[in-house]
């Protein structure tokens, strides 16, 4: 007898909710998913996509404030530039006016599940405007770089998650040294450990 036919794995927490572990028919090797994906299927995997234009100068700012509670978020993110942009990203820093909410969408399309985050985002005419309405001086720099050179295009990402603190307000943020098209991806899970 072959020892695949001895494996069950458990779906669920109660009796009874097991199965028989899978193989692949040609080559005979174990399926699995990785758990980024089990997340999606599970629904607690959230997106935001969009673009903006920024004159030479212009600031956009993503705030995105994390829940107070055990359930953390493990965050990826993409940008692709026109030309020439500055990246920051900054851990606790202090949004003094109100910015326009976005409304992250689900990666499973079929859940009901909305995310426990809020974030929000604001294009400023310059830096000046910028820190005014997010003070990032008090803020922990995370993460920085330049995407493109001049008027080339280019492209800056960090497909590795980071686990972001609880109850702290973060800041992405991308400055124009010339001027062009912004694209973001963000997507992360949300997750409270089994294990804490």
């Amino acid at each position: 007898m072959s020892i695949w036919k001895l494996i069950t794995g458990r779906w669920g927490s109660g009796d009874g909710e097991v199965d028989d572990v899978r193989i692949d028919s040609s080559t005979n090797s174990l399926q699995t998913v990785d758990y980024e994906h089990h997340e999606i299927h599970s629904g607690s995997h959230y997106f935001v996509v969009g673009y903006q234009d920024l004159a030479n100068g212009n600031v956009l700012d993503f705030t995105w404030q994390m829940p107070d509670t055990t359930k953390y978020i493990h965050w990826t993110w993409k940008i692709t530039t026109e030309s020439e942009t500055l990246y920051q990203v900054y851990e606790n820093v202090i949004a003094t006016n109100p910015l326009t909410a976005i409304t992250p969408l689900n990666s499973n399309r079929n859940s009901g599940n909305t995310s426990d985050t809020t974030m929000k985002f604001d294009l400023h005419a310059n830096l000046t405007a910028a820190n005014a309405d997010t003070d990032v001086s008090g803020g922990t720099l995370i993460a920085s770089g330049i995407s493109g050179a001049g008027k080339d295009a280019g492209a800056a990402a960090r497909s590795h998650e980071i686990i972001l603190d609880r109850n702290i307000l973060y800041c992405l943020r991308a400055t124009a040294s010339s001027a062009g098209y912004v694209n973001f991806e963000m997507q992360w899970y949300e997750h409270v450990d089994k294990h804490p």
